[in-house]
């Protein structure tokens, strides 16, 4: 049951990842992109459990969490990459269509 759960989890971020990724890379936007590699992150997360859960062996724990150690890692260099490069070039964010200008 745990496994057929995990792999709906799975399933679930994939679809989320690819929507959230889209739509920052449309939108150019550092936050959406780094909620979608936070998405991926957990894509990670869920095969490091699969992986568990089909047995564990000695030092199997300890891999597992440093392959999302560096993962996460990856992210924040990621975001720290971005960030560094939006505020050098001083790109601002533009207005979408939809907006009223009310804010």
């Amino acid at each position: 049951m745990g496994g057929r759960l995990e792999y709906v989890t799975l399933g679930w971020n994939v679809v989320g990842s690819v929507v959230v990724l889209t739509a920052a890379a449309l939108a150019r936007s550092v936050a959406l992109a780094g909620f979608g590699l936070d998405s991926l992150i957990e894509i990670v997360a869920s095969l490091v459990v699969v992986w568990q859960l089909r047995g564990v062996a000695q030092g199997r724990d300890a891999r597992a969490l440093r392959i999302i150690g560096i993962a996460f890692v990856l992210l924040a260099a990621f975001i720290a990459a971005q960030s560094s490069y939006v505020l050098a070039t001083g790109f601002r964010p533009h207005r979408s269509s939809g907006s009223s200008g009310l804010l």
